[in-house]
């Protein structure tokens, strides 16, 4: 069926990144995964990591993407509803997308790995 995408605005942003900024360090067992995820779809594409952390500061491509996948994470464990990530995903993109040619996609790719809709390598 048709789905409206979420109106993303900086203030909405600014809270799933707060929000979400306390709890994903908190849990090892959410934080671990989340940062294996960030630095695996940031390796797929370095140059445009590299291009992001140029235009926003040091670290900040893998340090969103990390939040965004303790989301999905929290998610599968049932502590947090599937459209709040599905939000969360989409507001990465449109933080990224209009600053480096793209970059929205990390934010996708990212989701889909979560998921466990990626292909998976020996």
């Amino acid at each position: 069926m048709f789905r409206r995408r979420p109106r993303v605005d900086d203030q909405l942003y600014g809270r799933l990144m707060t929000s979400f900024g306390r709890v994903v360090d908190l849990d090892s067992f959410v934080a671990r995964p989340a940062a294996a995820l960030a630095e695996k779809v940031a390796a797929e594409a370095p140059a445009v990591v590299a291009a992001l952390d140029q235009r926003l500061y040091a670290g900040a491509a893998v340090y969103h993407l990390r939040l965004l996948a303790g989301s999905w994470i929290m998610v599968r464990d049932g502590n947090v509803p599937r459209a709040t990530a599905e939000v969360f995903e989409e507001a990465v993109a449109w933080r990224f997308g209009p600053l480096v040619a793209g970059a929205g996609a990390l934010a996708h790719r990212l989701s889909a790995l979560a998921r466990g809709e990626g292909e998976r390598q020996e």
